[in-house]
């Protein structure tokens, strides 16, 4: 059990380092909350949903402390935070097509919510936002899944 608080708790200061990056390099904002997201699927692999749940609000509590410009926070917490826990129940014995028609509209959902969270504060022109983001989301899934190959063929007998 410490073993696991330990590691959890290494995970969570890559999170914080990640978050206060986010604060100094404002041109790579998306790319660093996409690397925060990354832990908490080492967690749901080690350790299961369970404790990627408390992983997700911990590092929810430390990046809302962290990040200065809560926009960024916001879209971290709807998307890139809680992401790794989707994929995981997405992709729980279902048919390819399946997964990718419940990731999409996990991902318009979202994209929805944001837009309506957003649109006060930045002007976005509303079809260019839904095709770029759609793209990108596939792009970041692709990502994800090659860091959760990589991170289970490569490292984590490093981890263990």
């Amino acid at each position: 059990m410490s073993r696991k608080i330990a590691y959890a708790g290494m995970l969570l200061a890559v999170d914080t380092v990640l978050f206060l990056m986010v604060n100094v390099f404002q041109t790579n904002t998306i790319f660093l909350l996409g690397l925060a997201s990354l832990p908490i699927a080492i967690v749901i692999m080690n350790w299961g949903p369970k404790t990627g749940i408390a992983f997700y609000i911990a590092s929810l509590v430390i990046s809302f402390i962290a990040m200065a410009n809560k926009i960024h926070w916001i879209i971290y917490v709807l998307t890139f935070g809680i992401y790794g826990l989707i994929k995981f129940i997405i992709e729980q014995d279902r048919p390819i097509y399946i997964e990718y028609i419940l990731k999409l509209s996990y991902a318009n959902i979202t994209l929805v919510v944001l837009y309506f969270i957003i649109r006060q504060f930045i002007v976005i022109p509303q079809m260019v936002l839904v095709i770029l983001f759609e793209i990108v989301f596939l792009v970041y899934d692709y990502v994800y899944s090659l860091f959760i190959d990589y991170y289970n063929e490569k490292l984590n007998k490093y981890f263990k």
